[in-house]
């Protein structure tokens, strides 16, 4: 098969290993990956080494007990042996269980209880300390390491450190020596167990990190998923040429369908960032063509780049501001459908030769196509990289419809929405507002849960339950969680996360929760970018020696609401924050208050913070805000 129909061609393949597989088979020496191995250079693996790799890891798992429809867990961050962990499970006709590295105790128990799963991969002896502490509660037949210790040199010298079974704990690359040792009698049963793989066959159960309650597992079929692949196809044009970089957590159903899943179908080479932090030096070495993110890193790239147009000379300054209002009125335009005419083209020409290829070049010299999904992302942010030219398109889905329902179309951006319905589902919008999605790509209910399972569905349509509203294009824009809307005093409805998002366009903002339940009005917790607000700090000619001198000083502060105020103009009086407090430190996934994807958890933020909530109504007479220290 050539290059050039790999990319074209449907899939037609019966189940994600075969898909993988295939894959590999036709891009044989083409790089597959490109991954570090501690603090050295990025390396190359071609497909032929990585299905290898894969390969021989699916037999070893075969000689440790895995059969079909069984479980293995995956309790890592983001790395290429996650990748060939994934692979080798569903390539047994088993099940893979993602586990976040951030999980607690109790949800790590809760997780591997639930699934049954016996064997666990594990990324490095801190992660394995976490599991050894809920061990004794669970029935685990063995642990899979990834990265052994210095100075340990197998899994029988990890399991003696840590006082545990000989026989226990056992390291990949042994497991993969393991595999590769076998015969072609295994290789014809591992042969077989792919071809029993069918459609319908579970590939991954995937737990909700959740706002609220236990996780709830989502079964998700090999089906389910290859329709998502299906339908992303020609509005995500990747092909073998190009380069991704992988960071956001593969535990998420984002970054697995999206990332992991659609590289593997349509070729290229996937990078691994050595973490979220490290993400600008590795698209720096890597300079993919895409990537995945979540809203606050695109917001945080944009406040970089904002900050060096901002410090630009006067001239130079102009010619940039002057370039992105052309690059937003082609946006615009597309956006509505309208014809672009000779006198716009020939200002864009012009425009993108001064100017906005220069923007372009400092984010990433090849990066053309950016996926946000997650969270909500500003409007700002998204018109900025549009209109220099890097297509970013905000999608949205949940874990039940195996990540996007909804992606926005490169020809036509629509700031505001999460695009259209992906060809293959049907979406409604209730009486109530919440948004009902049915099709091909929707799990047909919870791992042993049958009451939420109920509960999720309305006859054959599944309750996202977000609020929404389709645009005159079709394009749906969601308003807010269900469960999230504040009902205040008066008895009206308040859609918070509308009110958030103006909140985080203001300059400095990085997170914003609104209260307001049987309330008058609205106050808001904030956090602020540091550097971005002493910055700010600087430029009104402050006198502070501290950020956190800065966020109590009351000229700031007055900056601050009065910023709010003006970008709060198109809300109704009763939507509008009538008090802030500025937080002494962001919220966090370690304390409780973000998800592992960082969604907020509204109700652990109101109950980390009551004192604080509870005193700006005690003081609602008073004009002033404060901050607040953790």
């Amino acid at each position: 098969m050539v290059l050039e129909q790999l990319h074209s061609d449907r899939i037609t393949e019966r189940n994600l290993a075969a898909v993988f597989y295939t894959r590999a088979k036709g891009l044989a020496e083409h790089p597959a990956i490109k991954y570090k191995d501690k603090k050295e250079p990025y390396r190359d693996m071609s497909w032929r080494e990585f299905s290898r790799l894969v390969r021989e890891t699916a037999l070893g798992l075969m000689t440790l007990g895995l059969k079909p429809d069984e479980k293995a867990a995956i309790f890592s961050s983001t790395t290429h042996w996650w990748v060939a962990a994934d692979l080798a499970t569903i390539s047994n006709g088993a099940v893979s269980v993602p586990i976040y590295p951030t999980s607690s105790a109790s949800d790590i128990k809760y997780i591997v209880d639930n699934s049954q799963a016996r064997i666990i991969f594990v990324q490095n002896e801190a992660l394995l300390k976490k599991l050894l502490a809920v061990k004794d509660e669970l029935n685990i037949h063995k642990i899979v390491v990834f990265h052994l210790p210095e100075g340990i040199k197998s899994g029988e010298d990890l399991a003696e450190k840590h006082n545990q079974p000989r026989g226990l704990i056992t390291d990949v690359e042994s497991l993969r020596k393991l595999g590769g040792s076998l015969d072609t009698a295994h290789l014809k049963i591992l042969e077989d167990r792919m071809k029993g793989t069918s459609f319908d066959s579970i590939a991954t159960i995937i737990y909700t990190s959740g706002t609220t309650g236990v996780p709830k597992g989502v079964p998700l079929t090999h089906g389910n998923i290859i329709s998502v692949l299906e339908d992303i196809r020609p509005i995500l044009p990747i092909d073998e040429n190009d380069v991704y970089l992988s960071y956001l957590p593969l535990s998420h159903v984002f970054e697995r369908i999206c990332g992991e899943f659609y590289w593997l179908a349509r070729g290229g080479t996937c990078a691994f960032a050595e973490g979220i932090e490290t993400m600008a030096r590795n698209m720096a070495e890597c300079d993919p063509s895409m990537i995945l993110v979540v809203p606050r890193v695109l917001d945080r790239i944009y406040a970089k780049v904002k900050a060096g147009i901002e410090g630009a000379s006067g001239k130079k300054k102009a010619l940039i501001e002057w370039a992105l209002t052309v690059g937003e009125e082609m946006v615009d335009r597309q956006a509505e459908k309208r014809a672009v005419g000779p006198i716009l083209l020939l200002k864009h020409l012009i425009a993108d030769k001064l100017a906005l290829s220069k923007l372009r070049e400092k984010i990433g010299p090849n990066l053309r196509l950016v996926v946000s999904g997650g969270a909500p992302a500003t409007k700002e942010t998204l018109r900025f990289f549009n209109s220099i030219g890097i297509s970013t398109l905000e999608g949205y889905g949940l874990t039940e419809t195996a990540a996007p329902s909804n992606v926005n179309l490169v020809s036509c951006v629509r700031m505001g929405t999460v695009g259209p319905c992906l060809p293959s589902l049907s979406q409604k919008i209730a009486e109530d507002g919440e948004i009902l999605v049915k099709g091909p790509s929707i799990f047909k209910g919870y791992y042993k849960n049958e009451e939420a399972t109920r509960e999720a569905f309305d006859g054959e349509w599944f309750r996202t339950g977000d609020i929404g509203e389709f645009d005159e294009m079709g394009y749906l824009r969601i308003t807010d969680r269900k469960k999230d809307l504040i009902v205040n005093s008066a008895g009206k409805n308040i859609a918070p996360q509308k009110i958030e998002a103006i909140l985080k366009t203001v300059p400095t903002v990085a997170q914003a929760v609104v209260f307001g339940d049987k309330q008058k009005h609205l106050v808001a917790l904030l956090t602020l970018e540091e550097q971005a607000a002493m910055d700010l700090g600087r430029e009104l000619n402050l006198d502070f020696n501290s950020y956190f001198d800065l966020s109590k000083h009351p000229d700031f502060v007055s900056h601050l609401r009065k910023e709010i105020a003006a970008r709060s103009r198109t809300l109704a009086d009763y939507e509008q924050v009538k008090r802030f407090t500025i937080l002494a430190s962001d919220l966090s996934v370690e304390a409780g208050e973000l998800t592992a994807t960082l969604k907020i958890k509204r109700n652990v933020v109101a109950k980390n913070y009551q004192d604080i909530i509870e005193s700006m109504y005690r003081h609602e007479e008073s004009s002033d805000n404060k901050v607040a220290v953790r």
